[in-house]
């Protein structure tokens, strides 16, 4: 992270007053003058003459760098939501691609399917049967037939 500094334009403050009104000035008055950011005041303190200068660009720069931290503040709470909700959602595929891993696995566990092989020895059985079965038959018309003639 840079910190970029920011130039503030320069800004005066001129006062000019004679030296007679200063002269004139009761203890404790005093004249101001103010330019924008910029300020200035004499005052008279006794036998003294005490001159104050003000500037408020600090002031500007503190709010600059205070909405600058506020904006990168709720840009990081921003993406902490959105890399938490990622997260939950990465855990929920992980879960459901275990589930269907474990659904693949329990198919492949299955046993072959052997229904043909059933058919098969029905068809089997059933020819075997029906040929002792038609002999069988075939003897019982047979001697039937013969009481008859």
């Amino acid at each position: 992270m840079g910190l970029t500094q920011e130039t503030v334009p320069e800004q005066e403050a001129n006062l000019t007053i004679p030296l007679q009104n200063l002269l004139d000035l009761p203890d404790g008055a005093g004249y101001t003058q103010k330019e924008g950011r910029a300020s200035v005041d004499i005052r008279r303190s006794g036998d003294h003459l005490v001159a104050t200068g003000h500037c408020d660009s600090l002031a500007r720069l503190c709010l600059f760098y205070e909405e600058e931290i506020f904006r990168r503040q709720t840009r990081e709470d921003s993406l902490e939501q959105k890399v938490s909700s990622m997260e939950a959602e990465l855990r929920q595929s992980e879960m459901v691609a275990n589930t269907e891993n474990i659904q693949a696995e329990t198919i492949k566990k299955k046993p072959p399917a052997v229904w043909y092989l059933w058919l098969l020895a029905g068809m089997a059985a059933g020819v075997l049967i029906s040929s002792p079965l038609r002999r069988a038959v075939n003897k019982v018309l047979t001697f039937i037939k013969r009481l008859y003639e």
